[in-house]
């Protein structure tokens, strides 16, 4: 008896076993491309209708693109052979990828798309499945596949109900939603109450346009999006009022996909704060500047040249400190100037890059050795009796050399980005001319504030000690000040040299290059990243890295597995850097940012870092651990 139902177990196991497979048709692997696997399971237990589930697993650092992939890429599609009814194709809400900026939209690891046939679907489904992937290289391979639907089990039913829960949703986000189109941009509005926390935005395609990288912006419970519109050979964007619109808005892990027709958008805003309020940044930034360690030594040099003057006047004082003012202002006017070429020229715009020439770095060394040589005494600097005779006559008192002091402190403080400056210089390098200029005046009137409060009040000046000995020992202290800035000048050449810098070596953390591919490829891991574009010319990253970034509890927070830490030397001229900055609204270093799955569209740090708040914005960058 037991022999007969071992015998009928077999018979039922043999007849069950092929319908089973047929159901599954097992990982597929091609010999063209062995970064990907692809299975496509059947199951007919719905009345009506076929449900099917295409699997897809990808090596790390390979992805695979959505329905609508962007400016690169191409879509996952099937083939049909034979008659077929109608099949529906979900897509899972995607995440976007950023090559050379140009902006994708897809999946990483595995993803899952369920489909439905309508009707009745044909005993065996045949087709060909193209599916693109890429990394560094992208390849489009076929998989053929054959499949009989049959009632699949529960495990079935438990991989659909879970692929379906990625589908976007058709309502339950937004209370709002608006697009609107204008000159080169779209803008997408959204109202939600309770606010956004990390927003993110995917569209589909509109006939003749391609999008850029969405630029989001949260106030309150308002998501505005701007994003950049181009034709598909990348010239003047087309008119997308009228047409239709399909998107996903996504916040917190809740995805809804609308469709709206494209209205007009409000005119573009000229900069993101009033301009009273760039301004009065512009004038703080600049008076900052005085307190900057590069601008101290020529303070020092301004404080020498009146305590060697026996006899004081008020009035002599006066035309001294106006004549410095005079060129503090006519040095930011000059560099307004150099903006100005360079952008009609269509050149890098930044602020401090003057110091990425060797030859400009070498005139300010040899500048500096000079005063440093006279502040010590080893030779006078002496005009011509006819050009000091002209100078005594208009009452000037060699103001000439005042006028250079100040136009020097200006070119001493462009390494230097200080609070409130990034902000102003950089909507001054983006806003129309006459704001460029206009910002550029607010900066030279701040940085003067301190040498006009003296020539307003020639008593302060006037209150310093009578000349004795204690002068020979302020100017050689002066003279050590004026040297040693001219070394570090010196130092700035070595990488034009062919020199490496050795500060790197007092650094545990493993630093990488700075690309947007390594953002991406870090973010498709769910890894954090933290950016820091630094130069050896600018005072601030150097402070940044003494007080922060090389303290024992910040190096151990940057080493940590999940953190990937991306360095961008500006020192030389890199037009991959000075793209990124750009891209980011930046012209100034140091700058520092922070993305992770918490924050998939980064967060910038403060000019001046502080330890709180780089530690606490990557722990936020973590989001939430499921």
């Amino acid at each position: 008896m037991m022999t007969v139902f071992r015998q009928a177990l077999l018979c039922l196991l043999l007849l069950w076993l092929p319908v089973s497979w047929a159901a599954d048709i097992g990982w597929l692997r091609s010999a063209e491309n062995d970064h990907a696997s692809v299975r496509l399971r059947a199951d007919t237990s719905a009345e009506g209708e076929t449900r099917l589930l295409l699997d897809v697993k990808l090596e790390d650092g390979w992805k695979t693109y959505w329905r609508s992939p962007g400016e690169g890429g191409v879509a996952p599609s099937i083939a049909w052979k034979g008659a077929m009814p109608t099949v529906d194709w979900f897509w899972p809400t995607p995440a976007r990828f950023e090559v050379a900026n140009i902006t994708t939209q897809g999946y990483h690891d595995r993803v899952t798309f369920p489909m439905v046939v309508r009707g009745t679907s044909p005993a065996t489904l045949n087709g060909v499945l193209t599916l693109s992937t890429c990394s560094n290289v992208c390849l489009l391979t076929d998989y053929p596949f054959s499949v009989t639907p049959s009632v699949q089990d529960a495990t079935f039913a438990h991989d659909y109900a879970q692929a379906m829960g990625q589908i976007p949703l058709a309502s339950g986000l937004t209370d709002s939603l608006h697009a609107g189109a204008r000159a080169g941009e779209l803008v997408v509005e959204a109202q939600r109450k309770g606010g956004w926390s990390t927003p993110g935005l995917y569209l589909d395609t509109v006939d003749e346009a391609d999008f850029g990288m969405p630029t989001m912006r949260v106030e309150g419970e308002t998501l505005r999006a701007t994003i950049p519109v181009h034709d598909s050979w990348g010239e003047g964007a087309p008119d997308l009022r009228g047409k239709s619109l399909t998107l996903v808005l996504v916040d917190n892990g809740v995805a809804q996909e609308s469709r709206l027709v494209i209205g007009d958008a409000p005119a573009a805003e000229s900069a993101a704060l009033p301009l009273w309020q760039v301004v009065l940044m512009a004038l703080l930034g600049g008076l900052i500047l005085n307190l900057m360690p590069c601008v101290l030594p020529v303070l020092g040099m301004k404080l020498g040249s009146i305590l060697l003057v026996e006899e004081k006047s008020r009035r002599q004082v006066r035309r001294q400190f106006l004549a410095s003012v005079a060129g503090i202002v006519v040095s930011f006017m000059a560099l307004a100037a150099l903006m100005t070429v360079l952008r009609m020229t269509n050149q890098a715009l930044g602020w401090g890059i003057q110091f990425q020439s060797p030859w400009f770095i070498g005139v300010m060394v040899l500048v500096m050795l000079t005063f440093s040589a006279s502040l010590f005494g080893l030779f006078e600097f002496r005009l011509p009796s006819k050009m000091t005779t002209t100078l005594a006559t208009h009452g000037g008192n060699g103001l000439a050399g005042h006028f250079w002091q100040g136009a020097f402190a200006t070119l001493l403080a462009t390494p230097c980005s200080a609070p409130f400056l990034g902000t102003a210089v950089a909507v001054a390098l983006t806003a129309s001319l006459p704001t460029l200029w206009g910002l550029f005046l607010a900066l030279g009137l701040g940085m003067s504030l301190p040498w006009l409060l003296v020539a307003l009040r020639p008593g302060l000046a006037l209150r310093l000690p009578r000349p004795g000995r204690w002068m020979t020992i302020l100017r050689r202290l002066l003279g050590v000040m004026m040297l040693g800035s001219a070394i570090w000048l010196a130092t700035l050449l070595l990488p034009h040299l062919g020199f490496t810098s050795q500060s790197a070596a007092k650094e545990s953390v493993n630093w990488q290059p700075l690309s947007e591919q390594a953002i991406t490829d870090a973010l498709a891991q769910h890894k954090r990243v933290f950016i820091d574009v630094t130069a050896d010319w600018c005072i601030t990253c150097k402070v940044n890295k003494f007080n922060v970034l090389n303290k024992e509890d910040v190096q151990a927070a940057l080493q940590q597995p999940d953190v990937v830490a991306l360095r961008g030397d500006w020192t030389l001229p890199s037009e991959a850097i000075t793209e990124f900055l750009k891209k980011r609204g930046q012209v100034a270093v140091p700058f520092n940012q922070i993305y992770g799955p918490g924050m998939p569209e980064g967060q910038a740090l403060p000019t001046l870092l502080t330890r709180d708040a780089v530690l606490n914005m990557l722990v936020d960058a973590k989001g939430v651990t499921p």
